[in-house]
């Protein structure tokens, strides 16, 4: 199965195509912990959740093309939502919350000119659609 990205959501221009991110991508509810203290002294923590949101965080490994591409995907469209479909079927539609987008060469993909390989992380935040 593939990455995809669409952009911008509910009104679908374009979408952009993603290897497989690679090993070690998280999910995990976005919450928040506060602390407070009664008026006798006892400590007492909260935990509040919000509303199912999921943090999601990937890494991929890509050409230099397809860095290029994605480079340029994300200058016009980061300030729209988006819609994943991620490797395993899950579909989530939110934002992404990586700012700035990094690219870090790791190496060649071949002895040619200009295929340089790249890793980026991606953290996005939203909903996962049913």
């Amino acid at each position: 199965m593939a990455f995809v990205i669409e952009a911008p959501y509910p009104g679908v221009v374009t979408s952009h195509y993603l290897p497989n991110p690679l090993s070690g991508d998280s999910v995990n509810s976005v919450g928040s912990v506060e602390f407070k203290r009664s008026m006798n002294g006892k400590r007492f923590s909260y935990v509040k959740s919000r509303d199912k949101r999921k943090r999601l965080l990937w890494t991929f490994r890509l050409t230099h093309a397809k860095a290029l591409e994605l480079q340029a995907y994300f200058e016009a469209y980061i300030s729209y939502k988006a819609k994943i479909t991620d490797h395993m079927g899950k579909s989530y539609v939110g934002d992404f919350i990586t700012n700035p987008f990094e690219f870090e060469a790791v190496g060649r993909s071949a002895p040619t000119a200009g295929n340089t390989l790249h890793t980026i992380q991606l953290e996005f935040q939203g909903f996962e659609q049913d």
